[in-house]
């Protein structure tokens, strides 16, 4: 009778480490992985140094940049925000929600915040292909000098020539604005 019952409750520790084994490996796994919500939102955000250097180089040459020369991605369209956006008028202006976040611990945490501007000389540059966010940075004029000059905040492939001038507000004229060319 006391062998049936060591074995009933050894019978018993097994399937408790075992259930609390499962749910520590779907903890690992929701925390990696997240929900479909999370997981259609994650865009794969492609490097900006490469544009940032090719941009900070063209406007400090040329009267004329033309994005589409500057870009070695595809995109339809670009959005980048002014000073004190926050990440909701952000996603309302391009028409989608995204995150960069590779964790979905991370977007839990910091996406309410992710795509903001809060400080004066911070800017968001969103490029988007067929509805899909392919690049989100942000840039402070420390890193790149330019102010873009837009309307609604939005520029198309088709239509992404700018006209390069020093702006009289930042910097002595060390910081430059891209006037869109009409």
């Amino acid at each position: 009778m006391a062998a049936v019952k060591r074995r009933i409750a050894m019978s018993s520790k097994r399937k408790s480490l075992i259930i609390i084994g499962a749910v520590l490996i779907a903890a690992i796994l929701f925390s990696i992985f997240g929900t479909p919500k999370y997981q259609s939102m994650k865009i794969n955000n492609i490097s900006s140094e490469t544009l940032i250097s090719k941009l900070n180089e063209a406007v400090s040459t040329n009267p004329d940049v033309d994005m589409n020369k500057l870009t070695d991605f595809k995109w339809d369209e670009c959005y980048v925000f002014t000073p004190y956006y926050s990440s909701k008028q952000v996603y309302e202006k391009t028409g989608v929600e995204w995150t960069s976040y590779k964790t979905f611990i991370g977007f839990l945490m910091f996406h309410s915040t992710e795509n903001e501007t809060v400080n004066d000389d911070q800017y968001l540059i969103v490029f988007k292909k067929d509805n899909k966010v392919v690049l989100a940075d942000k840039y402070s004029l420390s890193k790149l000098p330019i102010i873009f000059k837009l309307k609604d905040f939005r520029i198309t492939r088709d239509n992404a020539k700018f006209k390069v001038t020093a702006s009289k507000q930042y910097d002595g004229g060390k910081v430059k604005e891209l006037v869109l060319k009409e």
